[in-house]
């Protein structure tokens, strides 16, 4: 499959909302109903189109949706690095959905929309206007669990959806910035 290209959703997208497929329904649903609305009404969350070109016709190949998130500090206590921090709310960037068209799942289009979405939260955290220590993801099923787990998110919980995170402290290069 050749690379897709990344936008931003926006109104001019909306024809092409309607053929996306995906087994879990929560995920088709999500991007037809909400995206859109989320990211220009309600200011939730934002979503992205990884978008696939055949014959000169468009069409969505799979998405992912930011937004921001704070986990408790009890939750994080666990991972060494993080149990240090002050005892409030850790700030993140909320990978809140990542999906991929049934048509073309298996040939890596997963792994590429996860390096996107770490891509922007890293080019936030290092540019951008405000802080932030976690990359939080909430695995809906047992397979998305291992698909994070392969990038090293940490489980939080057992139970489903998982909540799971990831320290980007080491992934900004050197400290004191």
């Amino acid at each position: 499959m050749p690379t897709p290209r990344i936008e931003a959703l926006e109104r001019r997208h909306r024809s092409l909302l309607k053929g996306f497929r995906n087994q879990e329904a929560s995920l088709v649903e999500y991007l037809r109903r909400f995206a859109l609305r989320h990211a220009e009404k309600d200011l939730l969350s934002r979503t992205y189109l990884a978008i696939d070109e055949k014959e000169g016709v468009e069409r969505i190949a799979g998405y992912f949706s930011l937004a921001t998130v704070s986990v408790e500090h009890a939750s994080v206590e666990e991972i060494p690095a993080l149990s240090k921090l002050p005892r409030f709310p850790v700030p993140g960037v909320l990978l809140a959905r990542l999906a991929v068209d049934e048509r073309v799942q298996g040939q890596g289009l997963g792994r590429y929309l996860f390096e996107e979405a770490l891509g922007l939260a890293l080019e936030l955290a290092t540019s951008g206007p405000v802080a932030f220590r976690l990359f939080v993801t909430d695995a809906i099923n047992e397979g998305a669990v291992q698909f994070y787990e392969r990038f090293g998110l940490a489980r939080l919980s057992d139970a489903l959806p998982a909540r799971m995170v990831l320290d980007i402290k080491p992934l900004l290069g050197e400290p004191g910035r």
